[in-house]
């Protein structure tokens, strides 16, 4: 996925800022679990997460980067509970769940193990921000999402990572909405068209069609954007890639950033123990301006300056 490769190209470039070239101080190997797409079940993940504990045998790294939800659960703190002794260095990033649940992870001040990272937090404030500044008028949003565990897991705190924390809302969320199918979701759609001023879109990479297959997620965004009459907003930035009028959300090429440099201080001799896991708060801003064109809408000459990237073709 894209956003992976982001990440990926982001540590590249953290590393080097701390003096480590590829090919050159260090070699790089990489293993895609897949666990959003292909390998779903927590059987079929923990498969992948054998696979990968037989990489890092064989491969013998100094530092392992992990890259979302899964990924930490089932390799960074599973490898660190099975071999305790190793202190194998793990920093991970696209966390959305509050990891010090896990025993390795004593706090978020101070990890106390050889467990650091990033979390990953939807910014909202700064979405919703970017919808009220293009249309002035609106004042609520609904937002919908797949059924996956990580939209679970954003849906769950998003009363006490948003709502409890922000006092001036740019936009009134009617609904948080989430649903299993492709059809449930064409029939929220419909349904919202008439109730709110935006459809707000956290995911829609695991929805399923009549026979239990996952729809392509561009295939969804693409039935989106044609037969919804409200402005979309994107709650990741790689939507507008796909076909969503606006987005923002995490930078995953500034996030990766980040670790890497974490992962570069680690291999200077810091102790992953003592780093602080935080959000970095890079947030990227994208716009679709060919479906922007379609609608008759103009996007200000200021966004468009500070945005990110811009597309102009749908999905």
């Amino acid at each position: 996925m894209e956003w992976e490769q982001d990440i990926q190209k982001g540590i590249v470039e953290g590393l080097s800022r701390k003096g480590y070239t590829e090919g050159q101080d260090y070699e790089l190997k990489t293993f895609c679990m897949d666990t959003k797409v292909t390998y779903t079940t927590p059987e079929q993940i923990e498969q992948r997460a054998e696979i990968a504990f037989d990489l890092i045998e064989e491969f013998k790294p100094d530092i392992v980067f992990v890259n979302n939800d899964n990924a930490l659960k089932y390799v960074g703190v599973e490898y660190t509970k099975r071999h305790p002794e190793k202190k194998l260095p793990f920093v991970f990033s696209g966390v959305n769940l509050d990891p010090t649940i896990y025993e390795p992870i004593e706090s978020l001040e101070v990890p106390g193990g050889p467990i650091t990272g990033a979390l990953e937090r939807i910014p909202y404030y700064e979405a919703f921000s970017l919808g009220k500044r293009i249309f002035p008028d609106a004042s609520n949003i609904v937002l919908l999402a797949d059924s996956s565990p990580s939209s679970n897991l954003v849906v769950s705190t998003f009363k006490e990572q948003y709502l409890d924390k922000v006092t001036d809302l740019p936009l009134q969320v009617i609904d948080y909405i989430q649903v299993e199918t492709f059809q449930e979701w064409k029939e929220k759609v419909a349904e919202y068209q008439t109730k709110a001023d935006f459809i707000g879109i956290l995911n829609y990479h695991q929805l399923r069609d009549e026979n239990g297959k996952v729809v392509p997620a561009p295939e969804v965004a693409k039935w989106t954007v044609y037969n919804n009459k409200l402005p979309e907003l994107g709650l990741i930035a790689t939507y507008a890639e796909d076909g969503v009028l606006a987005a923002a959300g995490v930078s995953y090429y500034k996030t990766g950033i980040y670790v890497g440099v974490v992962g570069g201080e680690i291999l200077r001799g810091s102790e992953p123990a003592t780093i602080p896991i935080v959000d970095p708060k890079v947030v990227d801003i994208t716009f679709n301006l060919g479906w922007a064109e379609m609608l008759g809408i103009e996007i200000p000459a200021t966004e468009l300056a500070e945005a990110t990237e811009v597309f102009h073709s749908i999905g």
